[in-house]
């Protein structure tokens, strides 16, 4: 069940939360503080908002914590029952006058929960100004830094040998394909970390575009979902270089990123045996897993039937060809350009030759699966890949997926599609 956090501040955390069991006693939720579990608040102030929206069938959901809060600090609210963070539950307290979501580097930059973060940048990058950015599950993933030369995204601390296959990626597959995706402008290396200094793109991700109440804003999203799918094909033809797959490799960070008009950085060759096959598995161990999942939970259920056509799905999954594909493109990996409306691909760390659909279905998981065919085209392997993994991570989500109309909806088109056309070749680079 749904939760959300409405207001941040020095005095007060404000939300409302409902749980799974909505008369249980004791509904609550768990504020912490840069890291740190500091307060429990029961949901039962009246919000006759969510009430009305539908939501719950009694008005006593709110909650309302009053603290005393620095600037700065890191505020998490999670469900007290399940741990969850709530929606909008990761915030950042912020001075009355950053409207814009950036802290001053000189004021905050040696706070707790940024001091290990941006202290490593400061050789390197002259930093003005920075906007803490959060993942879709509320970890710090990056900060958008104000420098003199304008704004810059950068991904803070990855291991230096993800560090040295992304730079890869990007010179080898992202930059020759002209896919749309942030330029990589730097690597900031530093002992066994490095920060990856990208290109900062002014727009809106994909999930919560466009944030309007106006009713044409159903066109909008809709055209913004068509112009990202038009891309995802796009993508599946680039090409993908033998040496990032290679078993053993040799990565080294090229001399256009490793400068970069910073001297700081650390610009020497760095042998990471191994690092280009481990991260290009990243996806496939993802997939692979969301698929061993499923078909145990229908064994461990005796649905049978439903395993049979589970393990029809996956060898017809694995007998399609593989193709470049991001990974990991959920709506919030996706940032529509404010200036030109073009969609902007961000967070490649899934990347990698996996089955056509993937991308499509963790792009389309919230769309009615009807509409989101309608939006396909006549790419028969794309669409064959995005109804099989739309079941399947339906399936994850929801035990019973298969008694819904979607379900029944894809295991029809599922068995339509495969009588019309049976699966192509073996693919040439098997799922393992």
């Amino acid at each position: 069940m749904p939760g959300f956090v409405d207001e941040v501040s020095q005095d007060i955390v404000r939300g409302w939360y409902v749980a799974e069991d909505q008369w249980a006693p004791g509904r609550g939720v768990v504020i912490s503080v840069n890291g740190e579990d500091r307060y429990c608040d029961l949901c039962q102030h009246a919000r006759r908002d969510v009430l009305e929206a539908g939501i719950t069938p009694r008005a006593e959901v709110g909650f309302l914590a009053f603290l005393e809060l620095q600037v700065g600090d890191l505020v998490r609210v999670k469900a007290g029952d399940t741990g969850r963070l709530l929606g909008g539950g990761v915030s950042v307290v912020m001075p009355a006058d950053a409207s814009d979501g950036f802290l001053n580097a000189q004021a905050c930059a040696d706070l707790p929960a940024f001091r290990d973060i941006i202290g490593p940048l400061r050789a390197s990058l002259e930093i003005l100004a920075f906007r803490p950015l959060f993942g879709h599950r509320g970890k710090l993933s990056a900060l958008c830094v104000e420098t003199p030369a304008g704004k810059r995204v950068v991904h803070c601390q990855r291991p230096r040998l993800n560090a040295a296959w992304l730079e890869r990626l990007h010179r080898q597959v992202l930059m020759p394909g002209a896919i749309d995706a942030p330029s990589l402008e730097a690597v900031i290396v530093h002992g066994e970390t490095a920060s990856l200094v990208v290109e900062h793109i002014d727009g809106q991700v994909l999930g919560s575009f466009p944030e309007t109440s106006i009713e044409a804003s159903t066109n909008d999203r809709e055209q913004a979902y068509r112009a990202t799918l038009a891309s995802v094909l796009r993508l599946s033809t680039a090409s993908w270089p033998d040496d990032m797959r290679s078993k053993l490799g040799f990565d080294s960070f090229s001399s256009e990123t490793a400068n970069a008009d910073m001297p700081a950085v650390e610009a020497d060759g760095v042998e990471t045996t191994g690092a280009g096959k481990k991260a290009d598995r990243r996806g496939r161990h993802a997939l692979n897993r969301m698929i061993r999942e499923v078909c145990l939970s229908a064994l461990q259920r005796g649905r049978w039937r439903e395993l049979g056509l589970l393990l029809r799905m996956t060898r017809t999954l694995y007998r399609l060809p593989r193709v470049f594909a991001h990974g990991d493109l959920h709506p919030h990996n996706v940032l529509i350009e404010t200036r030109t409306g073009r969609p902007v691909f961000i967070d490649w760390d899934h990347a990698g030759m996996l089955p056509p659909g993937v991308d499509l279905s963790r792009l389309l998981l919230s769309v009615p699966p009807a509409l989101a065919e309608s939006w396909l085209g006549e790419h028969r392997a794309h669409r064959l890949g995005w109804l099989i993994l739309t079941y399947f991570a339906q399936s994850q989500r929801q035990p019973d997926f298969h008694a819904t109309e979607a379900g029944a909806y894809l295991r029809r088109r599922f068995r339509e599609l495969a009588r019309r056309s049976r699966a192509g070749p073996a693919a040439t680079s098997p799922v393992r």
